[in-house]
Parts: C-alpha cells; sequence; structure tokens
C-alpha cells in the first residue's frame, strides 16, 4: 500500500513537470512569435517614413527619441499622474455600484427584471453620446472624463457579475446546505470563488477600455491629463509627439491590464504552490 502511495506522488509529480515543461515552450514560442511580429512592424513603418514626410508618418528613430525626452521631462509624470487618478476614481465607482447591482440581479429575479433593462439600455449607448452630454453637466475641468469611464464601465461589470451568480453550480449550494452553511460561509466559500473568474475578465476589460475613455475624454474636454498633450501636439502638428504619447498610453495600458491579472491570480498561485509542497 505504502509502495502504491509513494508510486502515484511520483507519477503525480512527473505529470507537473511535464506540465511546467510545455507551459514554458509555449511561452518562449509565444515571445518568439511577438518578437518577430514587433521586427516586422518595425521594419514596415521605416520603410513607409521614407515614403512620406515626418508630418504624416515619423520614423521609429524619431519617435523614440521624442518618447525619451517626454519621459525625462516632468511633463510624463504629471501627467500621467493627472489622468491615472481620474481612471481610478471612475473605475473604483464602477466596481462598486456595479458589483451591486450584479449581485443584486442575480440574487433576486424581480430586481433583476426592473434593473436588467435599464443596465443593457446604458450599455449599448454610444460613449460619445455620453461625452457629449458630460461635457455640458460638468464643464471641462476633467470631472467629465471620470464621468464617461464610471457611466460606460459599470455595466460591464454588473453584467458580468451577474452572469457569474447565472453560472454557480447548483450542486456546490445545495453541498453547503447539507453541510449546514452560513450565508457568510457560503458567500465566501462558494458564491464568491465562482465569481472571481468572471469579475476577473469584467475588470481586465474594464481597464483597457477605462484608459481608452480617459484619453478620449481628456482630448475632448479637458485641459490637462495624456489626452491633452496629443491635443497640443495635434495642434502643434507634432506627429512625433502623438505618436510617442500613443506609445506611453498603450504601455500603460498593457501594464496596468498586467498587473490586474497578476493580482487576481495571486491567490491561485500561492494555493498551486502549497500543493506542490505538500506533495
Amino acid at each position: 500500500m505504502k509502495d502504491s502511495t509513494i508510486k502515484i506522488s511520483n507519477d503525480i509529480a512527473s505529470f507537473d513537470k511535464n506540465n511546467t515543461l510545455g507551459e514554458t515552450l509555449n511561452q518562449k514560442n509565444k515571445r518568439t512569435g511577438t518578437i518577430i511580429l514587433l521586427c516586422i512592424t518595425l521594419i514596415l513603418w521605416q520603410g513607409l517614413s521614407l515614403i512620406y514626410s515626418p508630418i504624416i508618418l515619423p520614423s521609429p528613430v524619431m519617435t523614440i527619441k521624442t518618447l525619451i525626452s517626454i519621459i525625462r521631462s516632468g511633463l510624463f509624470y504629471r501627467e500621467t499622474l493627472v489622468t491615472l487618478g481620474r481612471l481610478i476614481s471612475g473605475i473604483c465607482g464602477a466596481v462598486i455600484i456595479g458589483s451591486i447591482l450584479g449581485i443584486l440581479m442575480g440574487s433576486f429575479f424581480r430586481i433583476r427584471r426592473v434593473f436588467e433593462p435599464f443596465v443593457y439600455f446604458i450599455q449599448a449607448t454610444p460613449p460619445i453620446l455620453y461625452m457629449t452630454l458630460a461635457m455640458i453637466w460638468f464643464g471641462l475641468d476633467g470631472q467629465a472624463t471620470v464621468f464617461i469611464i464610471f457611466i460606460a464601465s459599470m455595466p460591464i461589470i454588473a453584467v458580468n457579475v451577474k452572469e457569474g451568480f447565472a453560472n454557480i453550480d447548483s450542486k456546490l449550494i445545495e453541498m453547503g446546505k447539507v453541510f449546514k452553511f452560513s450565508r457568510i460561509q457560503v458567500m465566501i466559500d462558494i458564491i464568491i470563488p465562482s465569481l472571481k473568474s468572471y469579475f476577473k475578465s469584467a475588470l481586465i476589460i474594464v481597464m483597457g477600455f477605462g484608459w481608452k475613455l480617459a484619453v478620449m475624454g481628456e482630448v475632448l474636454s479637458s485641459s490637462t491629463g495624456l489626452g491633452s498633450q496629443i491635443t497640443d501636439a495635434r495642434m502643434n502638428i507634432e506627429t512625433d509627439k502623438v505618436f510617442a504619447w500613443g506609445i506611453i498610453i498603450i504601455f500603460l495600458c498593457f501594464l496596468s491590464q498586467k498587473i490586474v491579472a497578476s493580482t487576481m491570480d495571486f491567490k491561485r498561485i500561492r494555493r498551486k504552490n502549497y500543493d506542490t509542497e505538500i506533495r
């Protein structure tokens, strides 16, 4: 019996080792493909920049030089913090209100019948319409940007949380009743873990969408933030600065999504490492 247990443990360890090796190879292949695609893009960009003037399409070298000068200046940090503050304010409000609505719609059928059409109506409305109204209501001091991030992101959170409730395994709920779980235990041990993947997906989408909305709002309604710098570069016909600020925004958006994904996966990684140590 002891030998069989040892054999099973060795098989599990070997299986985990093979899976880890396969994941490592997949990551290397993915990185190689990304590098190749980036090189092709830079080559095409450089070739087209030789055809068109810098006003139309600046070269990669010119853009990188401008990017470095922006990062070295205090302007980069100041404007990034302004935009980031607006982004976080809008997303925090969307997460709080959207989560509450999603939980209520997922838990109570009558509330879902009342609020679900309202949430879908908000989601279907074009963001530019909200932006126009926000500029009228809040003026041009940045509040309009926070509003549009909130109103466009809230339905995404609410719908994903509601769908998470709809897809909770009923057998798990029944099991909780059998073991006489309290409502708090059911929420902590069954509902929240079941909603985690839905909430994570919604938060990643909202983070990427929020950066786009923040920049759009600042381009249209603000004299501060990253979007305002794009507006200034456009007004001065500094295309290299438009490209440089665009690269900065894309990088910040990508980094934010990666941070959210890594944070949401932290507990799962710790659990996996714990199980590996036990084995």
